[in-house]
């Protein structure tokens, strides 16, 4: 489990793992509210990303924004310059019961966003939906949006 990085651990299994485990609890209780939200990202899951993984339990921070696309309420989560070492941001997709969880991450200073499939009780595959130009969270945003309406 030390092969990859806490940041790729915690944000590519950690967290779409949580969210199905709890997913009723999620989409009733936390994605929609901001506080929860956080601290869903930078406490719960990140909490047992470290425990899992051995790593030392340092702060992390992330900013939260909302919108809603397509008729999903989206929360997207951006890290810190100094966390988000291999998955820049996430984002996550509600419509009903329905989620769904997109990354944005980086490998060799290109930037590359993929969705995982959350199936009702494991997460199905990784997509990769290609790069964008450069890393900007309106391009992350616009990725979304266009999978999310197609």
């Amino acid at each position: 489990m030390n092969e990859v990085s806490l940041n790729y651990y915690h944000t590519n299994v950690v967290i779409p793992n949580m969210i199905i485990a709890n997913k009723e609890f999620f989409v009733n209780k936390i994605i929609k509210d901001s506080r929860n939200m956080e601290y869903f990202i930078t406490k719960d899951t990140y909490n047992k990303a470290c425990s899992k993984k051995g790593a030392t339990n340092n702060p992390i921070e992330c900013n939260l924004t909302a919108n809603e696309s397509a008729g999903y309420f989206v929360v997207f989560t951006e890290f810190s310059a100094d966390y988000g070492t291999d998955t820049k941001a996430i984002a996550v997709a509600v419509k009903g019961d329905k989620v769904r969880y997109f990354t944005y991450e980086v490998d060799n200073n290109k930037y590359f966003v993929g969705e995982y499939q959350l199936e009702s009780d494991h997460v199905g595959n990784h997509l990769n939906y290609g790069q964008t130009s450069e890393y900007k969270m309106s391009y992350f945003a616009g990725k979304v949006a266009s999978y999310l309406e197609g």
